[in-house]
């Protein structure tokens, strides 16, 4: 996705947010609070193995990723379907 089809979604959610952003809005005006997520207790040395969070890693074990494709008239073609 280029960073000009990033900005016409962005613009989109500006006149119709995702609906999980705005149900969020509303408990949070509510005194909702989020708990955040249950992280388990680690050692130093595990969390220094571990990769940063968010990051893809390539290759890894179980994972069975695709290849990546970096040609932009594949990449769109698959976001028309």
């Amino acid at each position: 996705m280029t960073l000009a089809e990033v900005g016409e979604i962005f613009a989109y959610w500006e006149d119709n947010p995702p609906p999980h952003l705005v149900l969020r809005a509303i408990a949070t005006m509510l005194g909702w609070r989020s708990a955040g997520p249950a992280r388990p207790e680690a050692d130093i040395a595990g969390l220094a193995a571990a990769p940063p969070p968010g990051l893809a890693v390539a290759g890894a074990a179980g994972l069975d990723m695709p290849p990546p494709v970096l040609d932009i008239a594949k990449m769109r073609e698959r976001n028309r379907r």
